[in-house]
């Protein structure tokens, strides 16, 4: 029964870092990498994938070293780094998942608009996004074991439709497209996509839920991280196949008309699909996207939840939680409904909150712990200060190029 247990655990655990990692924003992945071509824009995802991995068996390894329940990024970065680290992580955390949270709540809100709108029954947005809240929020709530169990029965219909969509894409693959453009000449569009693929790869923040939730098995954690990422890159790749390889690059319905229209995810998703030429794969598309955002959405506050409930020393009681809870989802809804600007500000340089949080932080608390006298973990990273010096100097590639992007100083598409 043990293992039965245990082995359920570990498939939702794997679940949650999928879910958690591949949001609607997969979607976009083709359109900011179509200038770089399919080859190096998979060599890239794959760096990528490498780097994010690794940070996030550094942040198990400083997890371990915790007592169980006292392991959010805020015990970590104040136990290893002091107080510094640990304002760093309260700013980089809350700003990142609050975003995040409310960018899930303004963005399913809208859907939700859309659908009572079809049945000619008119609900206020702010509604619908407390009936969102009151749905998933009340899983968080309750237990990770509920958001493992919700977020299985999401996923299964998530990959399905993914699946489907794949199917359908696939026999309309040009291979010129695939094979076409220079490498010299792709490349110099490649800096531009670095920080927004380092985003599709974020689910650090779930690490300490999951291993309150699975236990102090060092191995069966790092599986956990390995094969919820490997899954989500092998995912990625075949997308940007699928889309890549079906849409050129110049031409009518293009990637390069897309931009020079500016064109939304919505656009391009119009554009797929009209040379697709089949409504399965636009019904496919927009049901992956709508409950990619409610995966994403259970992962994010998550973490959250357990970040707020461990950095502010709320008991985990029924009141307790009910507290957390409040804090998880208000501030959120607040900005979503009343400072839409302020939250879509932060989404756009989430790739910077991504790469202190789960780049740079996990490097500098793995220095400071393998110093230190007082802690030590079961589990340790292979590498030595060379690899983390490697790791620290990565983050700080992502967080420059974001800003040079910001400054429009990368060539893009």
């Amino acid at each position: 029964m043990n293992f039965i247990t245990n082995n359920s655990k570990f498939i939702g655990s794997v679940l949650i870092v999928i879910g958690t990692s591949i949001g609607a924003g997969m979607l976009a992945i083709p359109m900011v990498s179509a200038a770089s071509g399919f080859w190096l824009a998979a060599f890239l995802l794959i760096i990528i994938w490498l780097l994010m991995t690794l940070t996030g068996l550094l942040v198990l390894e400083v997890n371990l070293a915790l007592p169980e329940g006292k392991n959010s990024f805020s015990s970590m970065a104040a136990e290893t780094l002091g107080v510094v680290g640990k304002v760093t992580a309260w700013i980089s955390c809350l700003l990142l998942l609050y975003a995040l949270t409310a960018a899930y709540i303004a963005g399913n809100a809208s859907l939700l608009t859309t659908a009572f709108e079809f049945f000619h029954i008119n609900v206020p947005t702010w509604v619908n996004a407390l009936l969102f809240i009151s749905v998933l929020g009340g899983a968080v709530f309750w237990s990770t074991k509920a958001v493992d169990y919700l977020n299985r029965g999401l996923i299964s219909i998530k990959g399905g439709l993914l699946l489907a969509v794949l199917i359908l894409l696939m026999p309309r693959i040009n291979l010129v497209n695939i094979i076409g453009g220079q490498i010299t000449e792709q490349g110099k569009f490649l800096l531009a996509v670095a920080p927004i693929f380092l985003c599709s790869f974020g689910f650090h923040t779930v690490i300490p839920s999951i291993r309150n939730y699975v236990g102090k098995d060092s191995r069966a954690l790092k599986q956990i991280i390995i094969c919820g990422t490997l899954v989500t890159l092998i995912i990625y790749l075949f997308w940007l196949l699928a889309s890549l390889g079906t849409m050129p690059l110049k031409g009518e319905n293009s990637f390069t008309n897309l931009a020079a229209s500016k064109g939304s995810v919505g656009e391009f998703i119009k554009s797929i699909c009209a040379l697709a030429n089949n409504h399965w794969v636009t019904a496919g598309i927009n049901g992956f996207a709508n409950i990619a955002m409610t995966t994403s959405f259970l992962g994010v506050t998550l973490g959250l939840f357990d970040f707020l409930s461990d950095g502010l020393k709320i008991p985990n009681t029924r009141v307790g939680r009910s507290k957390t809870a409040l804090l998880t989802f208000v501030p959120p809804l607040i900005f979503a409904l009343f400072f839409p600007k302020g939250f879509i500000l932060a989404l756009g340089n989430a790739a910077i909150f991504v790469a202190i949080l789960e780049i740079l932080l996990p490097a500098l608390m793995v220095y400071k712990l393998r110093k230190s006298k007082l802690l030590n973990s079961p589990y340790k990273v292979w590498g030595g200060t060379a690899v983390l010096a490697g790791v620290f100097i990565a983050g700080v590639a992502i967080i420059s190029l974001q800003i040079m992007s910001n400054f429009n100083l990368l060539q893009h598409i």
